[in-house]
C-alpha cells in the first residue's frame, strides 16, 4: 500500500468535523450589533402580537418610529432654528436598530453577519467600531440635506450600516487586488449585486428615497477604510502627509 496515500488520508480528522463549532465565529463587537437589532426587533414583534405591553404594546413600533428614526425634517429644524436637542440628535444612532418588521430586521442581521465577520476579522476594534458608529450618522447627515424637503425623508433600519460595511469589505478586496485593473473592478462587483438585491427589498418593504443614505453610507465606507481606519490606511495617510 502506498505510505504517501495513507500519510494523507490520516491527516484528517473526521472528529475535527464533529467538534467545529456549528456556528460560524464572529467578532465580538458583531455579534453585538446583531442582538441588539433582533433583540429590539424581537421586542416590537411581541408587543405587537400582544405578547408583551398591554394594550398599548400594539403601538410600540409606531412610537419607536417617530421618536427614534432620522427624519430629515427634524434636521432641517435644528439647522434653521440651531438648536440641537439630545433626544433629536441620538436618532443619528438609533435609527439603525429600529425597523419596519421581522423580515426588515433579519434581512439586516444577515447581512451584518457576513460583513461584520469579513470586515471585523481584517479592522481592529476600535477601527471597527468608529466605521459603524461614524458611517451612518454621516450619511444620515448628508440624506437629510438633500431630501429636507421631502415628506418620505426617513431613515428606518440599519441597511446604510450594511452599505457602510460593504465600502470597506471593497476596499479591502481593492487593495487585496495588489493593482491588477480586473481583480480591482471584481471588487466593486459586491456593491452591484447588492444594489440590486436592495432594489428588489425595496419593492416588497420600502419605499422612499433611503437609496440615497446607503449609496452615501458605501462611499463613505469605502473613504474611511482607504484613508484612516483600514490596516494601514493610517500609516500610510502620515507618510504621504509628511512627504
Amino acid at each position: 500500500m502506498d505510505e504517501s496515500r495513507m500519510t494523507d488520508n490520516d491527516d484528517h480528522d473526521p472528529l475535527a468535523d464533529l467538534n467545529a463549532s456549528p456556528v460560524n465565529p464572529l467578532p465580538g463587537v458583531v455579534w453585538l450589533l446583531i442582538l441588539v437589532v433582533l433583540g429590539v426587533e424581537a421586542a416590537l414583534w411581541a408587543a405587537g402580537a400582544g405578547l408583551v405591553g398591554g394594550a398599548s404594546g400594539v403601538g410600540w413600533r409606531v412610537d419607536a418610529i417617530q421618536r427614534f428614526t432620522f427624519s430629515s425634517a427634524i434636521q432641517d429644524w435644528m439647522v434653521q432654528n440651531w438648536r440641537f436637542p439630545p433626544m433629536h440628535l441620538a436618532r443619528y444612532l438609533t435609527f439603525g436598530f429600529i425597523h419596519t418588521g421581522p423580515m426588515h430586521a433579519l434581512f439586516v442581521a444577515v447581512l451584518l453577519a457576513a460583513l461584520g465577520k469579513a470586515v471585523g476579522e481584517r479592522f481592529s476594534t476600535a477601527a471597527f467600531l468608529a466605521l459603524v458608529l461614524a458611517v451612518p450618522v454621516l450619511a444620515a447627515v448628508f440624506f437629510g440635506l438633500l431630501t429636507a424637503q421631502d415628506p418620505l425623508g426617513w431613515l428606518i433600519g440599519g441597511m446604510p450600516l450594511v452599505f457602510g460595511l460593504v465600502g470597506a469589505f471593497t476596499w479591502l478586496k481593492w487593495r487585496d487586488a495588489g493593482g491588477d485593473p480586473a481583480l480591482q473592478r471584481r471588487a466593486f462587483g459586491m456593491i452591484a449585486v447588492l444594489l440590486l438585491a436592495r432594489l428588489g427589498f425595496g419593492l416588497l418593504a420600502e419605499s422612499g428615497p433611503g437609496w440615497i443614505a446607503e449609496v452615501a453610507a458605501f462611499v463613505l465606507g469605502f473613504a474611511l477604510a482607504a484613508l484612516v481606519l483600514g490596516p494601514g490606511s493610517w500609516q500610510r495617510l502620515r507618510t504621504r502627509l509628511r512627504g
